[in-house]
Parts: C-alpha cells; structure tokens; sequence
C-alpha cells in the first residue's frame, strides 16, 4: 500500500516539474520579425512632370517600431513613410527608402523619371503679309496644337465666345480687322494665340519683279550688248481677265504677254515697267448714284536694265590649275525636312549653323566629301560656282558638267537645274537664272510659276506647316522614330515664314503594297534615275552617282532657247511637293558638282 502512495506521489511530482517548464516557455518572448517593404510599381520606377507633386507611400509590413529614412544624393530628405516629391527640373532621380525596426531592416531603391510639363502648343501657319479673307465667305481655321490629349478650346472674336471646338469657321461680311482668339487648357496649363484678320472685298492684285538670289542687292538685271533678256514679273491674286502693257523708259512697247523679252538697242541703263490689269466683272456695282466701282484693278512694277560689254569678254577659261568640282557654295536655303539640322548623324561632330554663311559652310565641307547635301522638300535650294567659268562645249559625250545624287532603282527624287552668267561681273549669283529643260518641261501638268510658303512650328517635335500659290495646304511631317532633332525648320532662317518659288513637276511617288517607290523621270534632272546617268547599274546601295547636264538645254522664261557659250554658276532646286509615307517628304540631296571640260 504504501508503496502505490509513493509511486502516487512521484507522478504527481513530475506532473507538476513539467508543467511548471511548459509555463516558463510560454514567458520567453518571440523574435520580431523584419520589416518586408513593397512597392505599387513593379519596375520601381514612377514618372511624373516639373511642378506636379509626387506621392511616394511604398507599403510596409512589421513596422512596430520603425525608422524610415528617405535619402537623395546621400542626403536625408525624409523621415516619415510617406514622401512627397514636387521636382523643378527634369531628369532622373533615385531615392533609397530604408525601414529599421526592432526586427532588422529593410530597403529599397525607387527612381523617379520627371519630364517637362507638357503644357498645350498652339502653332498657326500664317502668311508674312498677315491674314486677309475675303467678306462672306467660310474659312476654317484648323490650328496645329501639341500635347491636345482631353484639352479644352475656347475660341473669341473680340470679347466673345464663339466656339469650344478643335476647329473654328470665320465668316463676316463687314470689310475689316477682327481679332480671333483661341485658347487651349489642358491638366498642365494653357496656351493663347491671337489673330489679327483682316476682311477684305477680294484678294489684293499683287505684282513685282524678285531679286534672283539672298545676295542681291536690289531688282536690277544685266544683259550683254547684243543679248535678250527676258523679264517676268510675279503675280499672285490675278483673275483669268488679266492683260498686260509694257513699256521701256515710257514709251509702250507691243509686247502683251506676261513674259517680255528685251533686247536693248545699246549699252546703258533703261527702265521698264509693266501695268497688269485685272477686269473682273463681278466688282463692277454702284455705290452711289454718283460713284461707280469698276471691274478695272491695275498694278504697275518696274525694273532697271543695264546693258554692257560682250558676252566673251566675262569668260573665265580654266587654267592647269582649275578644279574640276565647284569651289564655293553661295547660298543654301533648303526647304524643311529630315534631314534638315541634323548635324552629328551627318558625321559633323557638334557643328551648328544658325547663319546663312554657316549654313553655306556646312554644304561646303559635305560637298568637298562628296557626302549629301539634302534640299529638304519643295524648292529647297543650293547655289555653287567654279574658280573658272564652265564652257558649253560638249565635250564629255555631249555633255557640260555633272551633279553627284543617289538615286537608285525605285527611288528618284528630281532636282531642277538653273544655270546664270555672271553678267554683271561682281562674282555674285545675282543676274538671271536660265532653266536646264528636262523631259518634262512644256507638260501640261508641270507648274513653272509654283510657290511653297513654309510656316516655322511652335514647338520642338512638331510637323511644319505650308501652303502654296495654288490653294493647297499641308506638312512636312515630324518623324520622331528616324530623326529627332528639334526641328526641321532651317535654323537659321530667321523669319517665322519664308517662300520658296520654282517648278514643280508632277510627283510620281506611290506604295505598291509594301513599300513606297519614287519613280524615275526620263531625263534632265539631278537625283534622277534618267538616261542622262549614262549608266545600266540599278544603284542598289544608294551610291553617289553622276547625272550629266548640257549647257545648251538652257531656256529663256518664254521657253525659247538660250545660246549661252558658257556658264559661272549652277542652281539645284527640289522639283517635287510630295512625301512618301515613313520615307519622310521627296527630297533632292547633292553631293558634288563637277565641270565635265576639266581634267577629263
């Protein structure tokens, strides 16, 4: 018996030792685990704009405890688990965001991409003379507006509201000026553009005789003893109704077309004038019983002719010294295009231009590497010379000289070539142009009195806007993906327009389904795939290859021929208004001129 009460109690004592340690287990305390943080951005990354507030709140398990440290540059910017980030300049910024608890730490690296705001950009392609409408008739104004995404319009005439849309149709009959507002709000702020617009009973008859080149001085023209020249004035705004009178030093002379061709008596100086009419008979009404408008508009321009010396006597032979390609590049005035400011993909290193004189340097050092010189789109030009004058003879089967272009099989895009005399004898292209006929000169689709006025943009990254003489609108589109510099205005053209004249030829670019092709014309012009290549090779790299040129193709602007014995120097224009889907705007590119009579 009493050892079942001793074996009892032994148990009960060991009962109570093992429940006495399963309590002081209980009392140990548990290890506290560490932070864990967890981002809302996968990449870590956040992107936000100058001047807008940045919230930074990551979420953070196990925090009992916790210091959070925000850091910058290795400097602490915050102290709290959440942080506001407001940047005024843009780029990118790495915080390191550090939890410290008890149980340990945690951290993690957060960058923030800020980019410019990007506030609306309102840009409207207006004339240099300003904008002139014509009473009771529509126009819509259809501006080009960057960063437009949910933005709100508001047009005003006057103090007025008149429309909230993307577009706005003018139409007053009152002849005068208007003032025509648009604004545009979007989530970073507005932008305002105000228009002055001037109503009008009908578009003002314009005449005048152009300078031949930015070097020249003044309208005067140069004509050797014994020559022709043929002078032609530029008209805009002339009805079908339009006659024209000459006359040379006062006196009328027979000529009654728009283009006269002068042949002076003798040496000296003579002024002739031409009056253009415009009789439209829907202006003829009475404005009072005793005042009459007639259908009868006049304008008179004039023009100095000096006549002097002989053709010859301004030859410039070659020497053995003479170089065959041209030595000197006048003027480069291209058109807007891709290939327009981009200076360090043309293998220039950081060389800018924002003058004219660096823009001619520019072309100079690409031509003396035979590497392209692009003329951007429509009547986009550049003008060289020689150290001697280049002879028409003949001599390199039947041809003068020669222009370096790329096309290739598929790919044409046509320079008009001008050729002068310098028959003033001041070295500068400054006297008359004489187009080299190709084979389609005379076509009924070629226009040979055609017009472009290009519109600088009002932000980087922006299309540029043009209309020309014939009523049509468009752009040279911004391609972003090929070619990104800010802007394919010319630099250093100052002025917010400029127009360039010319001939344009019918484009012939077109897509057959799977890429675009920029056909070939059969002969007379630069960057052309002609006959006058006097090559078979297709040019399957786009390697530099002569077109051929002869000085005796050269016209008068009547169409007749020149008989010029030689020339000083040469003018290639882009001869086309077109573009070609991703291939960007049709584009002349030149990369060298040659005179086929030296060193051959």
């Amino acid at each position: 018996m009493n050892r079942c009460i001793n074996l009892l109690l032994l148990f009960i004592a060991c009962f109570l030792l093992v429940a006495c340690s399963d309590d002081k287990k209980e009392e140990e305390p548990l290890p506290v685990p560490p932070p864990v943080i967890t981002l809302d951005s996968e990449s870590g990354v956040y992107v936000t704009k100058v001047g807008k507030s940045l919230t930074l709140r990551p979420d953070v398990e196990n925090t009992a405890g916790a210091e959070y440290t925000w850091t910058l540059n290795e400097e602490v910017v915050g102290t709290d688990s959440v942080y506001v980030f407001a940047p005024d300049v843009e780029g990118s910024y790495f915080f390191e965001f550090r939890v410290t608890t008890p149980g340990g730490s945690a951290e993690k690296v957060i960058r923030v991409d800020v980019g410019k705001k990007a506030l609306p950009v309102i840009s409207f392609a207006l004339p240099g003379s300003g904008v002139k409408v014509v009473a009771a008739t529509d126009y819509v104004f259809r501006p080009d507006v960057q960063n437009n995404e949910n933005a709100v319009y508001e047009w005003y005439l006057g103090n007025d509201k008149v429309g909230s849309g993307e577009e706005y149709t003018f139409n007053q009959a009152e002849l005068g000026e208007y003032q025509l507002t648009l604004i545009v709000v979007n989530e970073d702020g507005q932008d305002e553009k105000q228009l002055t617009v001037e109503v009008v009973e009908r578009q003002p008859l314009q005449v005048e005789f152009l300078k031949s080149s930015l070097l020249a001085e003044n309208t005067d023209c140069y004509v050797f003893k014994d020559g022709t020249i043929c002078l032609t004035p530029w008209i805009e705004n002339a009805g079908e109704g339009t006659t024209y009178e000459w006359s040379v030093n006062g006196e009328i002379v027979e000529c009654k077309d728009r283009v006269f061709a002068f042949e002076p008596a003798g040496e000296g100086t003579f002024t002739v004038s031409v009056q253009v009419v415009d009789a439209d008979q829907a202006r003829a009404k009475m404005i009072s019983r005793n005042i009459q408008a007639t259908s009868i508009v006049r304008q008179v321009a004039t023009v100095q002719v000096i006549c002097r010396g002989d053709e010859m006597g301004a030859f410039r032979a070659a020497t053995g010294t003479s170089a065959a390609e041209s030595n000197r590049v006048y003027e480069y005035l291209p058109a807007p295009g891709q290939f327009i400011n981009e200076y360090k993909e043309a293998g220039m290193g950081d060389f800018t231009v924002s003058t004219q004189k660096e823009a001619c340097d520019y072309a100079a050092r690409r031509l003396e590497n035979h590497a392209y010189v692009s003329l951007g789109g429509f009547g986009g030009y550049i003008i060289v010379g020689f150290d001697h004058s280049v002879l028409n003879s003949g001599a390199y089967e039947g041809y003068d000289f020669a222009i370096e272009g790329n096309a290739f099989d598929g790919s044409s895009e046509p320079g008009i070539v001008w050729v002068m005399q310098d028959v003033n004898g001041n070295g500068l292209p400054d006297d008359t142009w004489y187009q080299l006929k190709g084979s389609e000169y005379g076509k009924e689709e070629t226009i040979e009195t055609y017009a472009v006025t290009y519109y600088r943009p009002a932000g980087v990254g922006m299309n540029v806007g043009w209309s020309d003489n014939c009523g049509n609108t468009g752009v040279i589109d911004y391609l972003a993906e090929y070619h990104s510099q800010n802007s394919y205005y010319p630099a250093w053209v100052t002025e917010d327009s400029y127009t360039l004249r010319g001939v344009c030829l019918k484009a012939r670019n077109r897509f057959n389904g799977s890429i675009w092709v920029n056909e070939n014309y059969d002969w007379g012009y630069a960057d052309n795939m002609g006959s006058d290549r006097l090559s078979t090779s297709v040019n399957p790299d786009a390697e530099p290859v002569n077109v051929y040129f002869k000085i005796s193709n050269a016209v008068y602007a009547n169409g007749e021929a020149t008989d010029l014995k030689y020339i000083d120097f040469v003018k290639i224009q882009t001869g086309v208004n077109a573009k070609s889907g991703i291939i960007g705007e049709v584009s002349t590119e030149v990369f060298s001129v040659t005179d086929k009579n030296v060193n051959n």
